[in-house]
């Protein structure tokens, strides 16, 4: 019976009555060890009565395997991996070791984890319970977490128990903490496991255990009968100033240590044994002299069980106690008897780490094999096992050089695993010992993608100065490394540093691409792009590796304003993320697409794109491009209208500080106050000054709507000098990137600090430039702009032509503050507007999400497909197409395929 704990069991309940109507969920469970983590599970699985049960379990010995935690799990399922997109049945083969396969990206795995427990749920509804999820191997836990995060109509529910102390973050999943039991539990827990203790012996265990379910069960179990009876005093809880959980570890060492020999050291066996094997613990145990008889009483003490041929522990303090209790000696010799055990059987993988436990110094053999683990477990994108494995390597490796190599390999895995202070740690390790071109590179890469993640643009320096440290040995490698350098430096940072190391380079070097590229970047310091984006297509295919490359490349296109090729280029890097599996690097490509169907205003796409792009930086905690994909979202905000939407958005952002990632958002706080007259608010938010530009690319161009806003601001709150400098730094991009519209919105903004003739003569330029590119939105507002103008000068007629052509653009964007704005503007010169017919928007009515798989459904994409390009389940797109129907007025693929959905 579980006594107490009425709130949590309503949870629990809730959770598994939501999966059985179709309904997904997912909840942590936190606690103190002894807590009741292990019994609400047990509650969970005995109240899941018509659902499918998977149960796994945390192992602390297994964290240095790659996905052993989920081969538990899910390794009896293999027979179903054919049902899931070829790209998720790789990555789980790869996995589960069933087949060579090529690197997946540890996300991939994420992905194929949920197709296959939404498959195991396709007949009944599917409770997954892990325990002790905090020892979990970190590729396991990311899959798992993964997963459990993109639950949605699949009618699955998922628990995770995990013990205070050791970390398991599970951002986005609700958090269902358990305290001690009440007074009166905790009394019934304790009189139904240990009737007849005396009155002051059950308050005195009542007071020591806290309310804590296991220490109720086990504190009386340490006192004689005359204890209990109350004739002697209780001294079996005087520990000192220990914490429950370390006295209840110290309960369960004095059991151990109370067992025979040979029964101790068995237990010894199975707390370093994680595979839990019977069998693997007794061929241990024969190599050191103890044997079957040595079992029973371990049986007989409770500490140790026997389920379907495993040994299992009563609690997983009673692991840590028996290892923990035992002599060096002993750990050493218990370890080599398994490696012996598992190299008979041809596990060699095993054999390795039990080897690597009992090593006492450096041992090249072994750390080979650990390398060969490494890139093995590399293949089935376990980059947190590929870590420790590499750590463990270089633990065991005499040469320098050889021991660096290793740790940079270790501290690049860590940084693909996410788990940057390690990262970071091994690379302070590693630079200091090594002057291998590779290993610098390796780690000069993992530096600027973990700086720019933490929005350290001045990073980028450091990249160059490896780049031009291994420029003779590995020119091509430090070709690409100033290319990532200037890629970095877009944000902040030294920009002429970077140049002059570049001109140094090009100076010195003999290789044709080396000193092209580091030539080309050298003349940025005169402001001119034109080298460098020549180069594009000469370098691209020499450098260009994958998405993540790609999208370096990419920028260049972004830099001169090229925003059709950018929109293209984009398209094509996102398909191929989703062919490749390269979750990690999709948010980066989602918001380099949204950003191009801004400014070409393609707002439903852009909803769509920064949506999608959004949910999967949180689910793979891409945080830096979630800030950015909110701002879009924000702009998009802004631009119709619907302030709410825009502060709930930009709020928390700009509350840390105006950083990089916050850029987006600082321009739709400005196009928002633009929109209804706020100028003021705009000259408060940010105070132009040249010094906070100076050696940035990202000031003089990825910013142009904030430039835009600052001077129309200015212009309209009485200060036209505050709006020099940014008129000024437009004018220099468009002469650089020489594209119609941005032309348009620097001679708008030169228009708005002219006067007479001059200013009628750059709005009606701009006017015409915009005709030859596709930016409504920016169209209209230089419309709108001239058309006040015109006004001004009291020349309405001349005046309604532009009011009129920008009422239509902002109508038809939906921008409804701006099209407000217009419209009085037209009303101004004597003109009423005419009345708009209210027509009922279908696609309004969708969401992101819906929209999306109603679009893709319409191309003729199965669930199945659908589901395999947005990282779904196939029964969470059935699900969104059953709402989307409804409000599309549809009922089938073939209706959806007449539809107009753009």
């Amino acid at each position: 019976m579980l006594h107490g704990r009425e709130a949590e069991r309503a949870v629990i309940d809730q959770l598994l009555l939501q999966a059985g109507a179709g309904r997904s969920g997912a909840v942590v469970v936190r606690g103190e060890a002894g807590i009741g983590k292990s019994a609400l599970l047990n509650y969970a699985e005995n109240a899941a009565t018509d659902m499918r049960i998977l149960r796994g379990v945390g192992v602390e010995t297994e964290a240095g395997l790659a996905f052993a935690g989920l081969h538990l799990l899910l390794g009896s399922f293999a027979d179903r991996l054919t049902a899931l997109p070829p790209l998720q049945a790789a990555a789980l083969r790869g996995m589960f070791g069933l087949t060579d396969a090529r690197p997946a990206e540890r996300f991939m795995v994420g992905l194929a984890t949920l197709s296959l427990l939404s498959e195991l749920a396709e007949d009944r509804p599917l409770l997954c319970v892990i325990d002790d999820a905090q020892w979990l191997d970190q590729a396991s836990a990311d899959a798992l977490l993964f997963a459990s995060r993109r639950l949605d109509a699949e009618g699955i529910a998922m628990i995770f128990a995990v013990r205070d102390g050791v970390p398991f973050s599970a951002p986005g999943l609700r958090d269902l903490r358990l305290h001690g039991l009440s007074g009166t539990a905790s009394a019934a827990l304790l009189a139904e496991h240990s009737a007849g203790l005396a009155p002051h012996v059950r308050d005195q265990i009542l007071d020591e255990a806290q309310g804590n379910p296991l220490a109720l069960l086990e504190l009386p179990g340490a006192l004689t009968p005359a204890q209990r009876a109350g004739e002697l005093p209780v001294e079996a809880f005087q520990m000192g100033g220990q914490q429950l959980s370390g006295r209840l570890e110290e309960q369960f060492a004095q059991r151990v240590r109370a067992l025979p020999a040979g029964s101790r050291l068995l237990v010894l066996i199975a707390a370093a044994e994680e595979s839990g094997g019977l069998d693997v613990v007794l061929a241990a145990g024969e190599f050191l002299g103890i044997g079957l008889d040595d079992l029973e009483p371990v049986e007989v003490s409770g500490l140790i069980g026997f389920v379907d041929g495993r040994l299992t522990f009563r609690h997983p303090l009673v692991r840590s106690a028996a290892y923990r209790e035992a002599t060096v000696t002993r750990r050493l010799a218990v370890h080599r008897a398994l490696a012996n055990v598992h190299g008979a059987r041809g596990d060699l993988d095993r054999r390795t780490w039990h080897l690597s436990a009992a090593a006492l110094g450096p041992d090249e053999d072994l750390a080979t094999d650990l390398e060969r683990i490494a890139e093995e477990a590399s293949v089935r994108g376990g980059h947190t096992a590929v870590s420790v494995a590499y750590q463990r390597a270089a633990k065991l490796t005499a040469d320098p050089e050889r021991r660096a190599e290793r740790l940079a390999r270790a501290a690049e895995a860590a940084a693909d695993a996410g788990q940057t202070q390690l990262a970071t740690a091994l690379d302070e390790q590693t630079v200091a010992s090594t002057s291998r071109p590779g290993a610098l590179a390796r780690l000069a890469r993992m530096r600027i993608t973990i700086a720019q993640e933490q929005e350290h643009g001045a990073q980028a320096v450091e990249l160059a100065q490896v780049a031009g440290r291994i420029a003779e040995e590995a020119p091509g490698e430090a070709a690409f490394l100033f290319l990532n350098a200037v890629a970095s430096v877009w944000s902040e940072g030294d920009l002429p540093a970077i140049t002059d190391l570049a001109a140094r380079t090009s100076a010195q070097s003999a290789d044709p691409l080396l000193a092209g590229v580091t030539a080309a970047i050298a003349q940025l310091a005169d402001d001119d792009t034109a080298p460098l984006l020549g180069l594009a297509d000469t370098v691209k295919g020499d450098l260009e590796r994958g998405p993540r490359e790609r999208l370096i490349l990419h920028s260049w296109l972004l830099w001169v304003a090229d925003v059709e090729a950018a929109h293209d280029d984009a398209v094509a890097i996102v398909r191929d993320c989703r062919a490749q599996g390269a979750i990690g690097v999709l948010p980066k490509a989602l918001l380099y697409l949204g950003r191009a169907q801004l400014i070409l205003g393609r707002y439903r796409d852009v909803a769509v794109t920064a949506s999608e792009g959004l949910q999967i930086a949180q689910d793979t905690a891409r945080t830096h491009y979630g800030r950015h994909l909110a701002g879009l979202l924000a702009c998009l905000a802004a631009i119709q209208g619907d302030e709410a939407r825009c502060d709930e958005l930009t709020d928390d952002i700009l509350r840390h500080g105006i950083t990089e990632s916050g850029t987006e958002c600082l321009d739709a706080r400005d196009l928002l106050d633009l929109s209804v007259g706020r100028y003021d608010d705009i000259l408060k938010r940010v105070q132009w000054s040249a010094e906070e530009a100076s050696g940035s690319l990202f000031a003089m161009n990825r910013t142009y709507a904030h430039h835009a806003s600052y001077v129309e601001a200015a212009v309209r709150a009485g200060q036209p000098d505050l709006a020099a400098e940014p008129c000024a730094r437009l004018a220099a991009w468009a002469r650089m990137a020489e594209q119609p519209w941005i032309t348009a919105i620097a001679l708008r903004c030169q228009a708005l600090l002219a006067e007479g003739e001059a200013a009628e003569r750059l709005f009606a330029q701009a006017v015409q430039l915009h005709g030859l590119s596709v930016v409504p939105f920016e169209q209209a507002r230089t419309e709108l702009l001239y058309g006040e103008h015109l006004r001004r000068g009291r020349r309405r007629a001349e005046s309604r032509p532009h009011f009129r052509a920008a009422l239509d653009i902002f109508l038809r964007l939906g921008a409804t503050l701006w099209a407000e704005r217009a419209s009085s503007e037209l009303r101004a010169t004597g003109e009423t507007p005419p009345a708009r017919e209210q027509t009922l928007d279908l696609l309004a009515q969708l969401t992101p999400q819906e929209l999306q798989v109603v679009r893709l459904a319409a191309a003729g994409m199965s669930n199945r497909d659908i589901a395999a390009q947005m990282f779904l389940s196939p029964r969470t797109v059935s699900h969104h197409l059953y709402k989307a129907y409804p409000k599309l007025g549809v009922a089938s693929r073939h209706e959806l395929a007449r539809m107009d959905l753009r």
